[in-house]
Parts: C-alpha cells; sequence; structure tokens
C-alpha cells in the first residue's frame, strides 16, 4: 500500500496543469513526462489517495493550494546573482538622489532582496524601501529570518560577510541593522493582493517569465504597469522572454545589459 502508484489520468494531469497556469502563470506542459512520479511522491506526503479528489481540493483548499504553490516553484538562488544587473539597479537609484522604492517578485528565500541593499550599503545609496514577494509560504519564512550557509554565500566577499552577517556554527544571520527597509510579503502576482502593495521606481523579475505562458507574461506586464511609477524601471532574467507591448519600452544600457521602461 504504501507504495502503490495514484492513478493520474490524461485528463486529469491536463486538468491539474491549467489550474496551475490560472494560479500562478507557471506553463507546466513541457514538463508533462516528469510530473506524474513527483505528483505522486508530493500527493503521499500529504496522505492523499485519489487524484480526482485532490483536483477537486485545490479549488477550495487554501492550505492545499499555497502547499501545492510550494511544490511547483523554482527556488534556486544565491547572493550576488547576475551581479552586473545588481550593480546597474544601485547606479539607477542612486542617481535619482530621492527615496525610492523596489520590488523583488519573485524573491525566493531572500537573496537577491538582501544582495541589493549589501549594494545599497556599499555605494551609500539611502532612502531604499525594497519589497520581496513570493508565492511559496516556505521561502518568505526563510527570507524574513535572514539565515544562510553554504553555497548561497559563495560570492561574497569577507569583508561583506563580516560587515552585514553574523556566523555562528557555519550559519550566516543578516544584519538588518545594516540595511535598507526591506520587507517580505506572501504573495501571487496574479492576484489582487499584488495590487495593493503600493508603487515602484524599480521592478526586478528575474528568471520567473521564463516558465510562463505568453499569456501570463502579457497579464505580468500589464500589472507591473499598474504598480510602477512615471518612468520606472523593470529590470528582467537573461533567460526570460518578454513579450512587445504597449506598457513598457525596452532600453540597451550604457554599460552593457538592458531593461525596460515604463510608457
Amino acid at each position: 500500500m504504501k507504495n502503490e502508484i495514484i492513478s493520474i489520468s490524461e485528463a486529469e494531469l491536463f486538468n491539474f496543469i491549467k489550474i496551475i497556469n490560472e494560479m500562478s502563470g507557471i506553463d507546466l506542459s513541457e514538463k508533462k513526462s516528469s510530473l506524474n512520479i513527483k505528483l505522486n511522491s508530493f500527493l503521499k506526503e500529504l496522505k492523499i489517495t485519489s487524484f480526482k479528489d485532490f483536483l477537486l481540493r485545490l479549488h477550495y483548499d487554501k492550505s492545499l493550494k499555497q502547499k501545492t504553490l510550494d511544490f511547483i516553484s523554482v527556488n534556486e538562488t544565491y547572493f550576488y546573482r547576475e551581479l552586473t544587473q545588481l550593480k546597474e539597479v544601485v547606479y539607477y537609484l542612486k542617481s535619482l538622489d530621492k527615496p525610492t522604492s523596489v520590488l523583488s517578485a519573485p524573491c525566493s528565500s531572500g537573496e537577491e532582496v538582501y544582495s541589493l541593499a549589501i549594494l545599497a550599503a556599499l555605494n551609500s545609496v539611502k532612502d531604499v524601501h525594497i519589497t520581496g514577494i513570493d508565492l511559496s509560504d516556505k521561502m518568505i519564512v526563510k527570507a524574513k529570518l535572514g539565515q544562510y550557509r553554504g553555497r548561497s554565500l559563495d560570492r561574497l566577499g569577507e569583508s561583506e560577510k563580516k560587515r552585514f552577517f553574523t556566523a555562528e556554527n557555519g550559519i550566516y544571520s543578516i544584519k538588518k541593522s545594516e540595511l535598507c527597509r526591506c520587507r517580505f510579503e506572501l504573495c501571487n502576482v496574479f492576484e489582487d493582493t499584488f495590487l495593493k502593495l503600493g508603487k515602484f521606481d524599480v521592478i526586478l523579475s528575474r528568471n520567473m517569465m521564463i516558465y510562463f505562458d505568453y499569456e501570463s507574461r502579457l497579464n505580468l506586464m500589464h500589472r507591473f504597469y499598474k504598480i510602477s511609477n512615471a518612468n520606472a524601471r523593470l529590470y528582467v532574467g537573461n533567460s526570460d522572454l518578454i513579450p512587445e507591448s504597449e506598457y513598457f519600452t525596452k532600453v540597451f544600457a550604457p554599460r552593457g545589459g538592458t531593461y525596460y521602461v515604463r510608457n
């Protein structure tokens, strides 16, 4: 009974992919072949024995919905990821010479937010408020805790570790008092709470839209437009596929790379 395979029909799998796309924008259709095994492991952890019942519960069980979003989320990250672009963001914030707001979506376990805050501190950029959001509850808990170890820290220098962390037993805890204001919120970019986060001067959405289908990407660009201030900039990951739209215009940065400006 313990190793019994939970039956998942083609129609049920298609329905699951559709539900996930509607909930999060993530397109799992290309991972269809490996989904069956992963879903079986996931359902057994939850002690769910019927995929049909699982699909029905997804529509009304908030706890199950959140666990499922945690399950399908991709959370690979580390400090100073795509560092050149992070530096470009900090140079831009410094040039504005005014209080600024930054959104990191998704923020995963917080490394991107704290990386930006560290670079801001090193470059004397003040009056910055960074908001990190993610649809994974587990990642938001980790981000708020601000404790890291291992490969996540490899790109930080010893002076940065000493100034911005306290170390104990191989665990590095962020010194939040050394950084600008950073907050973390559990938030899905396609839900109403996203539009209530406030207005932002800079949005970082790196390595998320690569997992979305075209319609979801276009929808997200519209939603970014709604929560951005005039002339706001959008920075995306190197692999992200950004649709042309009336909301943002692509710009080639003087030092290399690209960003998008709100129309």
